[in-house]
């Protein structure tokens, strides 16, 4: 038996599955924002021991700036229940998701926030000198990747917030099909019994016409009509 995700329900505790999503998509706005805000195009920037080119800054600034408009246009299709829109915000956030892998590969294999001996400092041999500063770098180090690690898995709860509120608009959007479908069956069905019960007394008047007729006449009329 395969390992089957079902959506979120439609209410998460005191919060339904519309605003935890609208939610989501606020706090996916701050951070591109900050993003956008945060980039220097005329220097490099060092984070965790990784120098971060000015053209590697603005390409990722560029991807959450154009994250801007698809995260407003994601909140307007929560509200709204366009599952169109939702679709869009999840290509977006699968491709962020891509963004946020490559740089935890980056920082994993380049990144180191400090180093255990200053510059111009005299290595001793002294294990309480030596092991302090490597435990402050790789607590340093470990905070770096936890963040990043954070980011990813928000990212993660995005796409299924997303997801979940994509199958609810597509079920909804079914079910109040089938309910309007209703009415126009009864009414078609109205119709065809009334459309029946005309013919049926059409037949019936015709059959009496024909017997209150003298039968040379009958036979006249069914010659014409048979003409």
């Amino acid at each position: 038996m395969g390992f089957v995700i079902a959506p979120a329900p439609t209410v998460l505790g005191t919060c339904s599955l519309t605003a935890a999503l609208e939610i989501a998509c606020f706090v996916h706005l701050c951070i591109c924002v900050f993003f956008v805000a945060s980039v220097q195009s005329d220097k490099a920037v060092v984070l965790n021991g990784v120098e971060v080119s000015p053209l590697m800054q603005c390409s990722t600034a560029a991807w959450f700036l154009i994250g801007i408009p698809v995260v407003i246009y994601a909140g307007v299709g929560a509200c709204f229940r366009v599952e169109s829109h939702l679709t869009t915000y999840l290509q977006y956030l699968v491709a962020t998701l891509a963004v946020v892998v490559s740089w935890i590969v980056i920082f994993t294999k380049y990144g180191n926030s400090c180093v255990t001996v200053p510059p111009g400092a005299v290595q001793k041999r002294s294990s309480v000198i030596s092991e302090a500063p490597a435990f402050v770098c790789s607590v340093s180090n470990g905070m770096v990747m936890f963040w990043l690690t954070a980011l990813m898995g928000a990212v993660i709860s995005a796409i299924y917030l997303a997801w979940s509120m994509k199958v609810y608009i597509r079920s909804r959007t079914e079910t109040e099909l089938l309910r309007y479908q209703e009415p126009w069956q009864l009414a078609q069905s109205l119709a065809d019994d009334a459309a029946a019960e005309q013919a049926r007394a059409a037949k019936q008047l015709h059959s009496k016409l024909m017997a209150s007729m003298p039968r040379d006449a009958t036979w006249a009329a069914q010659g014409a009509a048979q003409f």
